[in-house]
């Protein structure tokens, strides 16, 4: 049985993975319309670099409870100084 910390881990991952998936299909039906919006100049360049940032934010807190979930972290190195 699961812990009550491993299903909220659990349901959290399910949450960040429907959260990217919605971003990734967002982006892909509106590719188009976005490509002509940015190519109108001033500031509309602005708008992919936030999209950019978006998905970076949005998988990486996916991909970090996702190895949270599995249970594998990373191995701590210590160097003699």
């Amino acid at each position: 049985m699961l812990s009550k910390k491993g299903k909220t881990k659990i349901i959290k991952l399910f949450l960040w993975g429907i959260v990217v998936v919605a971003l990734y299909v967002g982006l892909y039906l509106s590719e188009i319309s976005l490509i002509r919006w940015t190519a109108q100049g001033h500031w509309t360049f602005i708008v992919p670099i936030g999209i950019a940032f978006l998905f970076s934010f949005v998988h990486g807190n996916f991909t970090s409870e996702f190895w949270d979930v599995l249970n594998i972290k990373p191995k701590l190195s210590r160097r003699k100084k």
